[in-house]
């Protein structure tokens, strides 16, 4: 039997479709923990990496695999920057319910809102990382806080696509059946561009000399 190009590439959509859908439910059921929700995005963004690297559908393995691995790094790497929006939330309830109102909370808010923006998107690097290296958590840190300043392009695009998804998942809470993989199939091949660029034993010394100038 004859199979049309047409009708092929409409099966690999719908294939690519089905896994985003799988990775995006993955993703959810394991972040219901709310303190998971880190290790649940580095498992979502391995088996997305793996999915376009191998193409096929490969889910449940390469999830659960990489969930375990990533758990206690990207637990601690989610709850620093979880209290941090935390406490920028609960003073701006306070703001807003004018049951604060000194100069210290209006400064500490605008402070906050910077620092959020700008771990925001090392962050995502950071899940990232912990889920394609092993190293210590204070090399994954400042391996991507390197790799955001030498890749500032790279760091305003992650912060683009996670911040238009956070916001159509906030407008549209069913979205969440799709968004988080598909987002991160977005931003997958930028990541993986720059991971690609550094091997395991000279990453470290190159984004140094990188930073430097």
């Amino acid at each position: 039997m004859f199979k049309s190009k047409a009708g092929t590439e409409f099966l690999e959509k719908m294939s690519w479709v089905a896994d985003m859908l799988m990775f995006s439910i993955l993703w959810f059921v394991f972040s219901i923990p709310i303190v998971t929700i880190g290790a649940a995005t580095s498992a979502t963004y391995r088996a997305v990496q793996v999915r376009m690297k191998e193409g096929n559908g490969i889910v449940w393995s390469v999830f659960w695999k990489t969930f375990k691995n990533s758990l206690p790094q990207a637990t601690v790497s989610w709850l620093i920057y979880f209290m941090i929006t935390l406490v920028f939330g609960l003073n701006q309830m306070l703001l807003v319910n004018d049951l604060a109102g000194s100069w210290l909370n209006h400064f500490s808010q605008i402070f906050l809102l910077v620092v959020i923006i700008l771990i925001t998107p090392i962050l995502v690097m950071v899940l990232a990382y912990i889920s394609r290296f092993e190293d210590n958590l204070k090399t994954v840190w400042k391996n991507a806080f390197v790799l955001s300043i030498a890749h500032f392009k790279v760091t305003l695009y992650v912060l683009f696509v996670t911040v238009i998804s956070v916001s159509a998942v906030y407008l549209i809470p069913a979205l969440v059946i799709i968004v988080p993989a598909y987002s991160l199939s977005k931003i997958c091949p930028r990541l993986e561009t720059l991971f690609n660029n550094y091997t395991d034993e000279d990453l470290l010394e190159h984004l140094n000399s990188k930073l430097t100038l």
